[in-house]
């Protein structure tokens, strides 16, 4: 008998939704306004606060929209898990295709594993929760189209899928938009034999248009806020994409945003794929199949030491992931006033007694700020200058070190700096297989030139 006593369980209401889609904008706010001042830790974690908060919102607006949440908790966990190995299988195509790399990654690798899973968790959860959106507000709701008998098919449209992944790493510098469609072609065949209620060639076999540009429109506007928050933060990734170095929103060049859409296609492809893998929780699919479709799925749950396998050996992989991408990918990390070049520790407790422990304060700060630390006024501009070309692109304390070997002291320096004389002297500074490329030399060397003018000549 349950006692007199007992408080009873509130269930969550309209007021609670409110309170914390208002709270998350408020973080959301907050968090833009300190990353575009430069202030930690906001600045450098700026992704972060951004993706989580904006997903906060948009769930709870979603729910006083409809007066139902955008799926269960066992959902919101599985997409959660299961978006950072996805994105770690880019990763490792990018090793061979290198199209994009990072800056400002944490100092300490720990953190950058943390950060790591961290970001790219958000990936399947924003896809996922944007398509609800377009769904809730009926874009092309009902659409029709041609009918494709598709089934006869499955296995060339499988091999086509083999054969983009094939081309793109055999020849990465002309085929590499084929990476975004490879996985969507794979998998979908398999979907279409598992569960045609989720299969995207069940669509188009009935002519059913509806979810497939849903899914396109979903992506698409994903890629501009993805694009947009990158921007800000910095810890951020560049695109060296070949041929399409200039031209460019936010980080991405702009025929670079074609390829968003069909992302959103391969993030629903593959989730629905550990869906019927029997890894996933079944639920981004159809809201009226999903009730009929999930005792069905839950019959066929795996057991759970083969769960258990699977989920430590993406944890694994993350992991292994996140230390080739260090070697590879990751061109800096996040610089620390005592890494600069040319300071010594006399000018860094002189600098500390001024209160200025960051480099970008060194480049904000007034001149009178510098000189009150007692360092002559000359040793102050050769220093903000430094400090100035060590934040510019991302570039970094190692790479400035290397581009002192070369007289590169300041950003107008660098502007006047042939690319490959300075690819070399990066290159004979670290062991990094990618430092020193010329791609993102010329990242500098375009930024060097919009900040110097008529001065770089």
């Amino acid at each position: 008998m349950p006692s007199t006593f007992a408080r009873p369980r509130r269930s969550v209401n309209r007021v609670d939704w409110l309170v914390a889609a208002i709270a998350a904008l408020a973080v959301l706010g907050f968090a833009t306004t300190a990353a575009a001042q430069q202030r930690p830790p906001f600045y450098g974690w700026y992704y972060h606060w951004a993706w989580y908060s904006l997903l906060i919102a948009l769930g709870s607006f979603y729910f006083l929209s409809t007066g139902r949440a955008a799926g269960s908790a066992r959902l919101w966990l599985s997409l959660l898990f299961w978006s950072a190995p996805l994105w770690f299988a880019f990763e490792l195509i990018n090793l061979r295709i290198a199209n994009w790399y990072y800056v400002f990654a944490a100092n300490s690798f720990a953190v950058r594993i943390l950060g790591a899973f961290t970001a790219f968790a958000t990936v399947l959860p924003a896809i996922y929760l944007v398509h609800r959106w377009v769904e809730r507000i009926g874009f092309a709701e009902g659409l029709r189209g041609p009918r494709f008998q598709l089934s006869s098919h499955a296995r060339g449209i499988m091999a086509a899928g083999f054969g983009f992944l094939a081309l793109a790493l055999w020849r990465p510098g002309l085929f590499f938009p084929l990476v975004w469609g490879f996985p969507a072609l794979v998998l979908e065949p398999w979907n279409y034999r598992r569960a045609r209620q989720t299969s995207l060639l069940a669509d188009l076999e009935l002519g059913r248009y509806e979810r497939l540009v849903q899914l396109l429109a979903a992506g698409a506007m994903v890629g501009l806020i993805w694009e947009a928050f990158n921007a800000l933060s910095a810890t951020r990734w560049i695109y060296t994409v070949p041929g399409l170095e200039g031209n460019k929103l936010f980080e991405m060049p702009l025929p670079g945003f074609l390829g968003f859409p069909v992302f959103a296609l391969d993030c629903f492809v593959a989730y629905q794929a550990l869906v019927n893998a029997r890894l996933a929780t079944a639920g981004w699919g159809p809201p009226g199949v999903e009730p009929k479709l999930r005792p069905q799925l839950e019959r066929r749950e795996r057991p759970r030491s083969f769960r258990f396998v699977a989920v430590a050996t993406s944890l694994m992989f993350g992991i292994a992931m996140t230390a080739l991408m260090d070697r590879w990918t990751v061109d800096s990390v996040y610089p620390q006033v005592e890494a600069m070049p040319s300071l010594t520790t006399q000018e860094m407790e002189a600098l500390g007694s001024a209160g200025i422990d960051r480099i970008e304060q060194i480049v904000r700060a007034r001149p009178d700020r510098l000189t009150a630390s007692g360092l002559p006024e000359e040793r102050v501009r050769a220093l903000a200058a430094e400090a100035e070309l060590i934040m510019l692109r991302g570039i970094g304390t190692r790479n400035a070190r290397g581009l002192g070997e070369l007289g590169v002291r300041n950003v107008c320096d660098l502007a006047r700096t042939d690319p490959v004389t300075i690819a070399g002297a990066i290159r004979a500074q670290r062991s990094d297989p990618h430092a020193g490329r010329l791609g993102r030399v010329r990242v500098w060397l375009r930024a060097a030139e919009r900040a110097c003018g008529g001065d770089a000549g």
